[in-house]
């Protein structure tokens, strides 16, 4: 069984990176997208509030900001170095950027990342490698999967990207202490399987 995550979790993780991205604070970015001051505040503030954000908000701020939900953000403070980080086109160059448009233009299902770590270096994937996750399609025993892991006391995520071998998220590094094994239960969320890589050519 594939557990999803709380969509709470996953709307407060998009709502702190559109914060983080944008750097307009809750309350201006409620008023520029014409909600009430507390909508984003009182959701942002409090762990335990009970009702998720509406669809008309998340709408009202994706029009502000023109930062989607579901495509992917920078993961939330509280992990330490996140493993992954949402891909920036506009920090990209010209050319790595216009790949990745051609790769991900026919479906809307697609978040792309960029990865941080060495957790799979072991199976070809290397630090700075673009990964392309279809979030439609079901996993493979054997994909390279997005997953995350849930801190529900505080209602955070991380990212990660691990190797697919239920009932087991694995590690595949070279350095053995980040050799791993995580079973996958209510605390793991699979995003998806990694349907194709790019690798930015060296500066």
């Amino acid at each position: 069984m594939l557990y999803r995550m709380d969509p709470r979790i996953e709307q407060r993780a998009w709502l702190e990176s559109v914060i983080a991205q944008t750097g307009i604070p809750p309350t201006t970015l409620a008023k520029r997208a014409h909600l009430a001051s507390t909508t984003l505040t009182r959701f942002l503030n409090n762990p335990t509030h009970a009702n998720a954000l509406s669809a008309r908000t998340i709408a009202a701020v994706e029009r502000v900001t023109g930062i989607r939900f579901g495509a992917g953000g920078a993961p939330p403070s509280g992990f330490g170095e996140p493993e992954a980080d949402a891909f920036d086109a506009s920090r990209a160059s010209a050319e790595l950027a216009e790949r990745i448009e051609a790769l991900t233009a026919s479906k809307n299902s697609l978040t792309v990342w960029r990865l941080r770590s060495h957790a799979i270096e072991a199976i070809g994937y290397l630090p700075g490698d673009i990964l392309i996750v279809d979030l439609n399609e079901p996993p493979k025993r054997g994909d390279v999967v997005c997953a995350q892991l849930y801190d529900w006391s505080r209602m955070k995520a991380e990212t990660v990207f691990r190797l697919f071998e239920p009932p087991y998220l694995l590690a595949a590094a070279f350095d053995r202490s980040q050799l791993s094994a995580r079973l996958i239960d209510k605390e793991v969320g699979i995003k998806g399987p990694v349907i194709f890589s790019v690798r930015p050519r060296a500066a």
